[in-house]
């Protein structure tokens, strides 16, 4: 069920870092800034701090986390639904698969994994813990799971940066900028994305805002176009073992 470079991924995991949540066989990774959970979250704290080691335990019974389910209204997700992160990752995979849309439902996990640059989890951004995302960039780049995905969501604005003095996407992720005439996509200050490419079209890596609250629908749907077209151009539209 699972392929040697998320096991060894998940083994180097296990009391160190946190993994993410979804399907890790999918050909799309949604990398957010860090998990929304408030500090007196204690159950939302453990499921955390244990993600490693629920991996390693799936990986040992060759089970699976829940990856599709109704946001009914007892759901914790249900009174952001719309404008949290969850419905905008939903929303985009529905787009990339052509795929109607469900209301309160999620169902993106079975396509996508999710994961987070910072890993240090906080309710509100601004009061994060930083300190850690170095290493946690590091440990993207030197991850063969992390690198072995043809689609990455860099869905965390500044957290990392591609400029003219700071290019840490080419670094990490073995791309280049397609350039402002093909890469870049702009709708105003607030929501915008830009595309990066392996030297052999095989990976694209795109770095957008944090996908929640007032991204622009337009915006995903352009996203997911390309990204479903990237897919099926490489052959990848099915998933794969990794």
């Amino acid at each position: 069920m699972y392929g040697d470079k998320f096991k060894n991924f998940v083994s180097k995991g296990v009391g160190n870092y946190y993994i993410g949540t979804g399907n890790p066989n999918s050909n799309t990774l949604l990398i957010g800034k860090e998990s929304a959970i408030d500090t007196n979250d204690t159950i939302g704290r453990k499921w955390y701090n244990d993600n490693a080691l629920s991996w390693s335990n799936h990986i040992e019974s060759n089970t699976c986390e829940v990856l599709e389910y109704s946001v009914d209204h007892n759901h914790p997700l249900r009174a952001g639904w719309g404008k949290n992160t969850w419905s905008k990752y939903q929303k985009l995979s529905e787009i990339i698969r052509e795929n109607e849309s469900q209301p309160y439902y999620v169902d993106f996990l079975k396509h996508s994994f999710t994961t987070e640059i910072n890993d240090a989890p906080m309710l509100k951004t601004s009061d994060a813990d930083k300190s850690g995302i170095p290493a946690r960039k590091m440990l993207f780049k030197s991850s063969k799971f992390i690198q072995d995905f043809p689609v990455v969501v860099l869905a965390c604005s500044d957290y990392i940066k591609n400029n003219d003095d700071i290019r840490e996407i080419d670094d990490i992720f073995g791309v280049t900028y397609a350039g402002d005439e093909n890469g870049k996509f702009w709708y105003n200050k607030g929501n915008w994305f830009f595309l990066h490419y392996s030297l052999d079209r095989k990976k694209l890596v795109i770095h957008t805002r944090q996908l929640s609250a007032d991204v622009k629908n337009e915006l995903l749907v352009d996203m997911g176009t390309i990204i479903r077209k990237h897919l099926i151009d490489i052959g990848e539209i099915e998933s794969t073992n990794r």
